[in-house]
Parts: C-alpha cells; structure tokens; sequence
C-alpha cells in the first residue's frame, strides 16, 4: 500500500499540515487502513477521503 505525508496530503486536499494531523488524532481519515503513525510521523493511505468532502 502506498503512503503519504502530512506535507503531502495537506497539498492534495488544500488544508494545512496542523489539520491533517488533528484529523488524523481524531480518527476521522477512514479507509480500510486507516492513518497510522511510524517513527514518530503519520502515513497516511494514498486512497483515503478528504474527512470534509464525505456528505453525512
């Protein structure tokens, strides 16, 4: 499976670094695996969903 970075998916999704890792604290970038953290950084799945552009 592929990952990002935090740098990297705040560019894709157009928010900043300092809420793409609250997001992922909080559990809200859900996909079959979700965000995880190795050495002290979170990988984030290349095919997870923008939290804020899933309709509830």
């Amino acid at each position: 499976m592929k990952y990002l970075t935090v740098k990297e998916v705040a560019e894709k999704w157009g928010y900043s670094e300092a809420t793409i890792r609250k997001w992922c604290q909080q559990g809200l970038i859900k996909v079959i695996v979700g965000a995880e953290k190795k050495s002290g950084r979170w990988q984030i799945p290349a095919d997870a969903k923008c939290p804020k552009s899933i309709k509830k």
